[in-house]
């Protein structure tokens, strides 16, 4: 060893002066400089893996309230298209009912006009009656040539208004 000194013209004093400094700087370093380095750095770790672990928290909350979110808009498209059908159902159901009471409206104005018409066809056969027993008896005064007599003219009016009725009767079969 002492040939290596001798060599590379050592001084062990020096360099053991030179090693206690080395490490009182290297504990001065430690001490001031690595070990708050260190702290903060753990610290800064320690805050990384926290506010990883809060972003994964928050990234399964989202997606739960995502999944929450398209359930409670699928219940509510259902929701909306039961709405809309039953609407469909009841305006279909007012249609049908305004169409059979607009049938019933219809069928009741048709069978008052044929009651009408019935009755005015009536009255209008018993005027006819009326003017044709007239018409008989003026034409049978003018055959004749002379006024027959009231139980005449009555006899014959009303055969006259049976033949009508018989006929009328077999018009209407």
């Amino acid at each position: 060893m002492e040939s290596l000194i001798e060599t590379f013209h050592l001084d062990v004093k020096l360099l053991i002066a030179q090693l206690v400094n080395f490490l009182i700087v290297l504990g001065i370093l430690w001490y001031f400089a690595l070990k708050p380095l260190t702290k903060i750095m753990n610290e800064r770790s320690d805050k990384i893996e926290k506010s990883l672990k809060e972003a994964k928290e928050i990234e399964e909350k989202l997606a739960q309230t995502d999944e929450e979110r398209e359930k409670i808009l699928n219940k509510t498209k259902k929701e909306a298209g039961e709405i809309l059908e039953q609407t469909r159902n009841d305006a279909e159901t007012h249609k049908q009912e305004m169409a059979r009471r607009t049938k019933e409206e219809v069928e009741r104005l048709v069978v008052q006009g044929k009651e009408q018409l019935a009755r005015e066809k009536d009255k209008m056969v018993e005027e006819a009656k009326g003017e044709v027993g007239d018409l008989v008896v003026e034409a049978t005064k003018k055959v004749l040539g002379s006024a027959l007599t009231k139980e005449v003219d009555k006899k014959v009016v009303e055969e006259t208004i049976a033949n009508i009725s018989e006929s009328d009767t077999n018009l209407r079969e």
